[in-house]
């Protein structure tokens, strides 16, 4: 007879809630093996038995069997003496302190229950909660782990006969699938006016729901993680309207197109974006808008990139069946800077001024979360924003820590952080934190974050500023639990982050250069630092070696939201007066002009912000006086210098020196800009020249001050979601020469800020 083997295999990483276990169940049943498999603390148990030949082959075979949403992140065997057991069995959970079991991130709906819903003889037909373990609710569902169906939302829906003979089967993929139910045992859908009043109920609240759109309606639509705001994409009068109700003067919106066909009539896809759409992440991909645009202009104007998804949960899909729309804005539910609504009643009280109506259904969120946005840049998708489909997975942390920490981010597109071991989990996007609702929801996504990983950090990262929401919040945490504060400089944490998304750290005598452009940082010299070039050592120091010139802000706070006194100021510096001569003359009359220019010298806070000179570029080309949103100058520059031919970088200005430092011209720059526009040089010419100047003299400082033997530089700040920055420094640097890190999985600005303050602390920490 053929010896027997028995092995004992756990498996960490994303292995609850993905269809792990049946998956396992189906491989030993085919190999003929018993034993059995449990979710648990840990991630996956699991022993097989059997011949030592068909024992092997499973361990050889396992990650070769993972489902789709699956991935280990680690396996360890050992072998164990043989039981003689027969057949192969599902074991109940088991339940204790957490120590590195995940839940997947919420995931697409997939191909399969796509199919099922669209079947006439399938009872999930046109069924608006279909779902499976390759697809649906997760993050957002469940409460506690282990992840099990009476630790989830779903806990208060019994399953019917049938769906708790799929959910029983391990041969079926609802095994286990906590989120499965049909309509005979699924949540229930109903369409309710501003008052709360039921219109219709079911299959009825749908159609009526459809009619809203078509009659140009704005409708509240629960979605996975909270509330969206929903209108047709194609008309202007509701997206004019939408915009009125938020308080969302041009910020673009995002549009769900009906499925892949119309989104490629939408916006350029690539194969890569294409993909990456349809994938169980199902994001918002900012892509370059298609010529002629078919939608709104109001959806996103003066910009040269659209948002486009496809329908991520069934819900969704029969928001479009039989519609004569293809295209709708969907948006988040919440007033501009305030959270995503989570809840019917929370919906209809803060969403009543808002939406016509509203369309509920009786399944909890658990945890609010936004769609997540990545922009279309060459050589793949850049995280923009980082939320559904992508929390909770785990970021490299580079060393384990002792004692778990929390990092709290900064003020803009805040998020917070908590490090376990060699792993950093990012909460789900909050947001500005310009609103008492915006700072609660941060102390809520931390605290959700740290109930799931089952940890209370006393160790706390916050930024350098001491007005920052993120960082009082930081302080109460500290006094409450009697703990340790790292205060923490914004521009070292961005470039931590980029060092530690590429597995690079200090090392003794070998620091890492980083090169950080974005709009505002607390700087200790008093300064609003933004385009820094700053060495890290080993144990989290740093030494600033270069950066942009500083500028007045001339009306302190007032000339961040209003970029042309940044323009007049820093030109006025160089001499510059021939206002009229500018469209940014005809855009800010041109006294004004002279008065900010007038005093340009006077004692005012001074920036080194590269955001503030690409905004100061839009408005100097007429562009956007005021910002609307964050850098909506700037992005309406990048986008005028995209449709523009490359152009080659300017012979000036060149680099100079200040304090013993290498600093690149900020008026200078505004001035050979200037000069051209005078000169009768087209404004798209203009705006793609000062890109290429700014890479080629970014390039040059790094050659500057780049240590000896070092040929790599990390970039990072919230600049480099531009794709004219990202592409032309990283030409720039190869030139000569040197490798430049991008990020790429981590929000390059602040969204991904709390994530680099948890490496840097880390690197700090003893």
């Amino acid at each position: 007879m053929t010896e027997r083997a028995r092995l004992r295999i756990r498996c960490r990483g994303v292995v609850q809630g993905v269809g792990f276990r049946p998956a396992v169940y189906r491989l030993a049943a085919s190999l003929g093996l018993s034993g059995w498999v449990l979710n648990g603390p840990d991630g996956v148990v699991l022993e097989v038995e059997g011949p030592e030949e068909a024992v092997e082959g499973f361990a050889g075979r396992l990650r070769e069997a993972l489902p789709p949403l699956a991935r280990l992140d680690e396996v360890s065997e050992s072998r164990i003496s043989p039981l003689g057991e027969e057949g192969f069995r599902v074991l109940e959970s088991e339940t204790g302190p957490r120590k590195s079991a995940l839940v997947p991130p919420d995931a697409a709906l997939c191909a399969d229950c796509r199919r099922e819903m669209e079947d006439p003889g399938d009872r999930r037909h046109r069924f608006p909660f279909t779902t499976c373990t390759n697809c649906g609710p997760r993050f957002t569902l469940v409460r506690a782990l282990p992840y099990d169906r009476e630790r989830t939302s779903m806990a208060c829906f019994p399953l019917c006969p049938p769906c708790r003979a799929e959910y029983e089967d391990p041969g079926n993929r609802r095994f286990h699938a906590e989120p499965v139910s049909c309509p005979a045992c699924g949540p229930r859908l109903w369409l309710a006016g501003p008052s709360g009043k039921t219109l219709a109920e079911g299959p009825a609240a749908l159609e009526e729901a459809r009619r809203a759109l078509c009659r140009e309606e704005i409708v509240a639509v629960k979605g996975l993680g909270g509330f969206q705001l929903a209108c047709r994409a194609d008309r202007s009068g509701p997206v004019l309207r939408l915009r009125e109700r938020k308080r969302r003067p041009s910020k673009p919106f995002a549009v769900m197109a009906r499925d892949l066909a119309a989104a490629r009539r939408l916006a350029r896809l690539h194969p890569a974006d294409e993909e990456l759409l349809l994938s169980p992440r199902g994001p918002i991909v900012l892509a370059p808008k298609a010529s002629p645009f078919p939608l709104a202009e109001a959806v996103a104007p003066g910009l040269g990139d659209v948002g486009v998804m496809v329908p991520t949960t069934p819900l969704h899909v029969e928001l479009f069946r039989g519609a004569p729309y293809d295209a709708l804005v969907m948006t988040s539910g919440n007033l501009s800077d305030e959270p995503i609504a989570l809840g019917n009643r929370e919906a209809l009280s803060r969403l009543k001024g808002l939406s016509d109506l509203f369309l509920l259904h009786d399944r909890d969120v658990v945890r609010r979360t936004d769609d997540s946005v990545v922009r279309a840049v060459p050589r793949g998708h850049a995280v923009v924003r980082r939320s559904r489909g992508y929390v909770p997975e785990a970021l490299p942390l580079g060393r384990r820590l002792s004692e778990p920490l929390a990092a709290l981010g900064g003020h803009l597109q805040a998020a917070g952080a908590v490090a376990v071991g060699e792993e950093v989990f990012l909460t789900q996007h909050v947001g500005d934190l310009d609103t008492d609702g915006a700072r609660a929801f941060l102390r809520e996504a931390l605290s959700g974050m740290e109930e799931f990983l089952e940890v209370r950090p006393r160790l706390l990262a916050v930024d350098l500023h001491p007005d920052y929401p993120s960082t009082w919040l930081g302080e109460a945490l500290a006094r409450e639990r009697g703990g340790r504060l790292l205060r923490l400089q914004h521009h070292a944490a961005h470039g931590a982050a980029v060092l530690g998304e590429h597995g690079r750290r200090p090392e003794p005598g070998r620091p890492c250069l980083c090169l950080l452009l974005d709009g505002t940082g607390f700087g200790p010299d008093g300064t609003a630092w933004g385009g820094e070039w700053l060495l890290l050592h080993e144990g989290g120091r740093w030494e600033r070696r270069m950066h942009l010139e500083a500028v007045p802000l001339v009306g302190g706070e007032a000339a961040v939201r209003e970029p042309w006194r940044v323009a007049a100021a820093a030109l006025a510096r160089e001499g510059f007066s021939d206002w009229e001569a500018l469209p940014l003359g005809a855009i800010v009359p041109p006294a004004r002009l002279r008065a900010v220019a007038a005093l340009a010298r006077g004692p005012w806070p001074r920036a080194t912000g590269a955001g503030r000179l690409f905004e100061a570029a839009g408005a100097l080309l007429g562009l956007a006086a005021e910002n609307g949103y964050e850098g909506e100058a700037a992005v309406r520059l990048e986008s005028l210098a995209a449709a523009a031919r490359e152009e080659e970088p300017w012979e000036s200005p060149s680099l100079s020196s200040e304090g013993g430092l290498v600093v690149l011209p900020f008026g200078g720059l505004l001035l050979a800009a200037a000069r051209r526009l005078v000169e009768g040089e087209a404004p798209g010419r203009v705006a793609a020249g000062l890109h290429a100047t700014f890479c080629r003299l970014a390039a040059e400082a790094t050659g500057r001050v780049l240590p000896e033997g070092s040929a790599t530089v990390a970039a990072g700040g919230g600049c480099l979601i531009n794709r004219l920055l990202r592409e032309g420094l990283r030409e720039a640097h190869s030139r000569t020469g040197v490798e430049l890190l991008l990020p790429w999985r981590v929000p390059p600005g602040d969204g991904g800020l709390a994530y680099g303050q948890a490496v840097l602390a880390a690197w700090c920490a003893p």
